[in-house]
């Protein structure tokens, strides 16, 4: 699974910048700050769950509590950027986790 975490980390990186880039050039700053802060914030997840399995902890009894973390961290760091803008965040967070479903399926699809 190391490989899968370094893959999703690099796609949302890739992904945030080109957001940034993309949204300030249309004008919105802002709103690329937050997709670019939430799909940061989402590659996390996968390291997140991954050191969970290896510390032996169930993935049913992590995910609820590093998914709610990672919302609560979201939607607070979206009302650092601005009131109007954190849902983005999340957005980008959920973004993050299609990065996740489009590696994970490709490499399956590889295997």
């Amino acid at each position: 699974m190391k490989g899968l975490t370094g893959k999703v980390v690099v796609g949302c990186v890739v992904a945030a910048a080109l957001a940034l880039v993309a949204l300030s050039i249309a004008g919105n700053v802002r709103a690329g700050a937050a997709v670019a802060l939430g799909l940061l914030l989402g590659s996390v997840n996968g390291a997140l769950a991954e050191r969970a399995l290896s510390a032996g902890v169930s993935l049913r009894m992590s995910s609820l509590p590093r998914l709610g973390v990672l919302s609560a961290v979201a939607v607070v760091s979206g009302l650092l950027i601005g009131v109007a803008y954190a849902w983005i965040v999340v957005l980008g967070v959920a973004g993050a986790q299609m990065v996740l479903v489009a590696v994970a399926t490709r490499s399956l699809y590889n295997q």
